[in-house]
Parts: C-alpha cells; sequence; structure tokens
C-alpha cells in the first residue's frame, strides 16, 4: 500500500521581483506530495485563480496594477500547504512634458530649474545636459 504525503515545499523562492511594465512575470510554486497537487494563487490575498494543476502562474504583458503581494496555495487529499510570499513591483518610466521652461535671472544670480513630474518606479537618476552636452555637477551646478 503506497503511503500518502501532504504537500511540502521544495526550493526557495525570491522574496521580491522587480518586472518592467510589459515584460513577462512567471512565478513557480515547487511543491511534493502525494499526487494529484492542486495549486491556487492569490494576489494580495484575493483568489486569482481556481485550484488548477498548473504550478506555474504567468502573466504575459505586466501592467502596474499587478504590483502585489502574490501567494501560491498547494494541496492534496491530505492536507494543504500556503507558499511563501512574493513580492513584485513593477518598474515603469513615464514621459515627460512637451512643456518648455523658461527663466530670466540676473546675471550673477542662481537659476532653479526643476525637474518636470514624471510618473515612475524606482526613482529615475536624472542628467542635465546644456546644448546637448552633459553638465558635470561642481559646486556652481
Amino acid at each position: 500500500m503506497e503511503q500518502k504525503v501532504a504537500p511540502y515545499l521544495r526550493g526557495g523562492v525570491a522574496g521580491q521581483q522587480v518586472v518592467l511594465e510589459g515584460n513577462r512575470l512567471v512565478l513557480t510554486c515547487l511543491a511534493g506530495g502525494s499526487w494529484p497537487l492542486q495549486y491556487r494563487w492569490t494576489l494580495n490575498n484575493s483568489n486569482i485563480t481556481d485550484w488548477t494543476q498548473q504550478y506555474r502562474l504567468s502573466v504575459s504583458s505586466l501592467k502596474r496594477t499587478d504590483a502585489g503581494l502574490y501567494q501560491c496555495t498547494m494541496r492534496n487529499r491530505m492536507g494543504a500547504v500556503i507558499h511563501r510570499r512574493t513580492e513584485v513591483q513593477v518598474a515603469y518610466l513615464g514621459s515627460f512634458s512637451t512643456e518648455e521652461q523658461r527663466k530670466t535671472v540676473t546675471q550673477g544670480r542662481a537659476a532653479v530649474i526643476s525637474t518636470p513630474p514624471l510618473a515612475s518606479f524606482p526613482r529615475p537618476l536624472v542628467t542635465w545636459f546644456k546644448d546637448g552636452q552633459k553638465i558635470i555637477p561642481n559646486n556652481r551646478m
């Protein structure tokens, strides 16, 4: 008589993933135990799949709204196990507004030029240019 084994986790999983918006996300829920094993995925504690025999979750083109805490629950006739959570962050870079900024200052006075608003994650690195040449920061700039 074959011994029945409750589901158990196999291998580790990344606690955090950063994926570029529009790219594919694949999460894997590795488990052992007596077959058939079934899997269900949640996002921020809400079910996003029904029970299935598919141990992978695939999102073909990630959107910003797909960011959050993903978790897999696996089960068989002997019990259920909740998989470790994976936080998925979606990296994106919006577009600059096309509005031109003009400043008039008296010679010798400071001119403050602000970066235009830009929706992005993570925070972007900004490089300034003057007349097509990169500005190297110094004590004046």
